[in-house]
């Protein structure tokens, strides 16, 4: 492989380097107004609603806790027709 004329090269991508501006930030002085976005009733009703769910911890303590208190007093019985019909269930929806 040979290289010949790299100045060139690089005169050119400097060139176009330099003429490429960032664009700036609008001055206070400007006639433009930046962008805005304005959320409707529902969408804030909605985000509302949502921050609300991911507020609810993941895990219902007091139902843990019954369950366990229920499991150590060997008061938690389930039959094995309830447990059968779980497992039979759960493996339709795989399907």
């Amino acid at each position: 492989m040979n290289i010949k004329n790299i100045q060139n090269v690089s005169k050119v991508y400097g060139q176009s380097k330099s003429a490429a501006k960032p664009a700036s930030p609008l001055s206070p002085g400007s006639s433009q107004r930046p962008d805005e976005v304005v959320l409707s009733s529902q969408a804030q009703e909605f985000s509302q609603i949502l921050k609300n769910i991911r507020d609810l911890p993941e895990v219902r303590e007091a139902k843990v806790k019954e369950f366990a208190n229920r499991i150590a007093a060997g008061n938690y019985k389930v039959s094995a027709e309830d447990i059968a019909n779980q497992i039979i269930a759960y493996s339709k929806i795989g399907r």
